[in-house]
């Protein structure tokens, strides 16, 4: 397990590389540090704040805040309700989110009752409640008795709310697996994501030359899971940094070392342009990932808003229906899926090269 990150003095190539320290004691260093360590992430620490190995200050810790909502989710081979859900409750002043994982195949299989094997549907659900308290000696996967308990009380409660039967279907069902309970935390998006050779978000060009490092994915904007757009916006970081490494950064040389069993083939960039694609990494996923996961915070306030009044309520429901009948669904989902990053990254460098 990573504890945490510095630079280390310049080598013979004239580069600094970057020190990992890990808790069983173990160091490596590197040229390049691809930071996707989530939103804990001690990667993003250095790029906050980037320290060498001979600063005597301590290196600075930053806390995920707690939003104040644990989440309770898990899944359970039942039929799909229709696709995406988002039922609230104004008694247990709790909200939701349920959707198929697994749906038949067309030639499907049926039970000796005629009805679909119920293995062939899976559906996940999610359900937040405001919890004020922070308890995180609590927020663990539960054991399969623990689920079934704490799963089946919780159907009783909100089918003395009112709630439609095929809500609880998957808390009541046998085939209940995966049950979690977390707490949301959250951390501001950063607007910097590298620590190039001379600085980087501190801005410190004008000091020693520092080991190069990068963040994707939720250690440079960890998101809020109501609209489901997190790792999707990982794959895009990590599919659009692929990109503009191979194109700004090349293999410069190929090394075989037998430190490891069986030899292992390491892989040295040029990185003498590095600085100029993270200028590009950034300007083009800066602004995507700080829309489509503020649509995300947005969504979950007025979830949070229709469980706690009616009239509130009433009125979303009629809106959701009318988007959804509009648009085929709500379209804050449609930004997230409807996008091709490779074409994306390929005309801003097509622009870079017009412009010579």
């Amino acid at each position: 397990r990573l504890q945490g990150v510095t630079s280390v003095s310049s080598d013979d190539s004239g580069d600094a590389k970057t020190l990992l320290s890990f808790k069983d004691g173990s160091k490596v260093t590197t040229s390049l540090l691809i930071g996707a360590d989530g939103i804990n992430s001690k990667v993003r620490n250095y790029v906050t704040n980037p320290k060498t190995t001979t600063s005597t200050e301590p290196q600075e810790e930053y806390i995920p805040t707690y939003t104040g909502v644990t989440c309770l989710m898990g899944c359970a081979n039942v039929p799909r309700i229709r696709g995406i859900c988002f039922p609230s409750s104004a008694t247990t002043k709790c909200h939701a989110c349920y959707y198929p994982t697994r749906a038949p195949r067309q030639r499907r299989t049926v039970t000796s009752d005629g009805n679909d094997d119920p293995a062939e549907h899976e559906m996940v659900f999610q359900i937040y409640f405001p919890s004020p308290i922070e308890r995180p000696d609590t927020w663990r996967t539960l054991t399969s008795e623990e689920a079934k308990e704490e799963c089946s009380d919780l159907a009783k409660r909100l089918r003395a709310d009112g709630w439609d039967e095929q809500f609880l279907q998957p808390l009541e069902s046998p085939t209940l697996t995966g049950v979690l309970r977390v707490g949301l935390r959250s951390r501001e998006g950063l607007d910097c994501w590298h620590v190039s050779g001379g600085g980087g978000s501190s801005g410190n060009d004008d000091k020693e030359s520092l080991g190069h490092a990068v963040l994707l994915g939720d250690a440079a904007h960890p998101p809020v899971p109501y609209i489901g757009q997190g790792a999707m916006m990982a794959m895009e970081d990590a599919g659009t940094l692929s990109i503009l490494l191979a194109h700004y950064c090349p293999i410069a040389k190929r090394d075989v070392t037998e430190d490891c069993k069986g030899g292992c083939q390491l892989t040295t960039l040029d990185l003498a342009h590095f600085s100029k694609a993270m200028s590009v990494y950034e300007s083009l996923r800066l602004s995507r990932t700080k829309a489509i996961l503020g649509s995300s915070v947005a969504l979950g306030k007025t979830q949070q808003k229709r469980a706690e009044s009616k009239l509130y309520n009433a009125w979303r429901e009629m809106s959701i229906k009318a988007q959804v009948w509009a648009y085929g669904t709500l379209p804050v989902m449609k930004p997230g899926a409807a996008f091709d990053y490779r074409a994306v990254v390929e005309e801003a460098l097509l622009e870079e090269e017009k412009e010579g």
